[in-house]
C-alpha cells in the first residue's frame, strides 16, 4: 500500500544529480541493463534529497517519472509524494515516489519540471 505524505511542512535539498533507473537483468553488467519505466511507459528517475523538518534531517531517494531537471544544491518542492514499505531477501526499507519535483526558485516557464 502506498501512503501519501504531506510535504507542505518539509523542505528538500537535492544532494546528487538525478539518475535514470535501470531494470535488473541477471548476468548482464549494470551498464547494459534496460531503463525502468512506469505503467505509462515513462522513464523512471531517482533523485537523492535531504528532507528537513521538525529540527531533523534525513537523506532519502525519491523516484519519479521523467527527468526532473534539477541539480545538486537546488531547493525543491516534492509533489504527490508517497511512501511504501518493502522487504526483499532479508532486507527492508521505505521506497518514496513522487509525481513531480520542482525547484522552489523556478520562475514562470524558467526551469524544467517533471510532470
Amino acid at each position: 500500500m502506498r501512503l501519501p505524505i504531506d510535504t507542505s511542512r518539509l523542505q528538500f535539498l537535492v544532494v546528487s544529480a538525478a539518475e535514470p533507473l535501470k531494470k535488473f537483468e541477471d548476468g548482464k553488467p549494470r551498464e547494459a541493463w534496460a531503463p525502468r519505466t512506469d505503467e505509462n511507459g515513462e522513464l523512471l528517475w531517482r533523485v537523492q534529497v535531504v528532507a528537513f523538518g521538525d529540527n531533523e534531517a534525513e537523506i532519502i531517494r525519491v523516484t519519479l517519472p521523467g527527468d526532473p531537471g534539477v541539480g545538486q544544491g537546488v531547493m525543491v518542492r516534492i509533489e504527490g509524494m508517497t511512501a511504501q514499505a518493502w522487504e526483499m531477501d532479508g532486507r527492508s526499507g521505505m521506497a518514496f515516489r513522487a509525481t513531480a519535483i520542482r525547484s522552489t526558485n523556478a520562475r514562470a516557464g524558467g526551469e524544467k519540471a517533471a510532470a
